[in-house]
């Protein structure tokens, strides 16, 4: 795994599940929503994050890694906008 510093947080994008009424769930439905990420590192800075955190971020702000073979991110924590709370 990476080691972040300063601000900078490691995010991946979170899978998305949209329901319908009678109960199906669409995986990767297209929706106007922005998408959100999940923290998977964050720098000694990035105050009020932490790991395994889901977040709303400015996507295009961040600078796209490959992390163990899988797709991510890094970004600053002055672009994630809000952190959802389940």
């Amino acid at each position: 795994m990476l080691e972040m510093i300063g601000s900078k947080v490691l995010v991946t994008e979170a899978a998305q599940e949209s329901t319908t009424a009678g109960g199906i769930i669409l995986q990767g439905a297209v929706s106007k929503a922005a998408k959100p990420a999940l923290i998977l590192a964050v720098g000694p800075e990035a105050t009020h994050l932490k790991a395994g955190d889901r977040v709303f971020l400015k996507w295009p702000e961040a600078m796209p890694v490959d992390v163990d073979n899988k797709s991510a991110a890094i970004i600053d924590m002055a672009h994630i906008l809000a952190v959802h709370n389940v």
